[in-house]
């Protein structure tokens, strides 16, 4: 049986080591470090700042979007972390807002603890060929994890509709791939093309792209309007 993930983040002086993560906590994990690579922050933490109480934290996530930055809050806490958001104005001609979400410091290493096992381990189980014939849990719980993949990237990547595909960029090749066999294991056709800077994935507008989309509705006590 996989080993329940639990932090005990009250001491900044914790000894932590990397979790293995249960198939519930594996899906809502990955989908956070999921929209972290959505945006531009990098996937560990390095900006500081102190809230209103003086309390010393760390940037995790920057979105435009209210919505991203709300699901992000939202799995962060239930994932027992502490979540300081911050909103502020940016912009010259065009004004608008940026949604930023920090962690206090001493929960940074579980943080770091959990995103890298929810990444490499999600990695694992969505790329690794030899899960074909695997468990019943597993099978019962890949599509799950596709579900997660795609419900990041819809919700905070940005859609780019044309007339014949519904795509998304992203800039982790592992991201892209990822995202294609996450497709696949959801009956979606994806294809993926290179662009300047970023990876194009994309699936074709009709009955592959509303796989996907009446897929990410599935989020557990969440409304996520896509």
């Amino acid at each position: 049986m996989a080993e329940t993930a639990e932090f005990t983040t009250a001491s900044p002086t914790e000894n932590l080591r990397l979790p293995w993560l249960d198939w519930p906590v594996l899906a809502e994990a990955l989908e956070i470090a999921a929209l972290v690579r959505c945006t531009p922050v990098a996937a560990a933490p390095t900006d500081h700042r102190r809230d209103t109480h003086g309390v010393h934290g760390v940037l995790v996530a920057e979105f435009n979007q209210q919505m991203a930055a709300d699901r992000l809050a939202y799995l962060l806490e239930r994932l027992k972390l502490t979540v300081v958001p911050e909103t502020t104005v940016a912009g010259l001609r065009r004004r608008y807002q940026l949604h930023r979400l920090y962690v206090p410091a001493y929960q940074r290493p579980a943080y770091g603890a959990l995103m890298t096992a929810a990444w490499n381990q999600g990695r694992s189980a969505i790329l690794d060929p030899t899960a074909t014939g695997g468990s019943s849990a597993r099978q019962l719980w890949r599509p799950r994890l596709a579900e997660a993949l795609w419900r990041s990237v819809l919700t905070a990547a940005g859609r780019h509709l044309h007339k014949n595909i519904l795509g998304v960029r992203v800039a982790d090749p592992d991201f892209a791939a990822m995202l294609i066999r996450g497709a696949q294991l959801l009956d979606a056709r994806a294809a993926l093309r290179r662009r300047s800077g970023c990876f194009l994935v994309s699936v074709p507008v009709g009955p592959d792209a509303q796989r996907l989309l009446t897929a990410v509705r599935s989020a557990d006590q969440f409304d996520v309007a896509v």
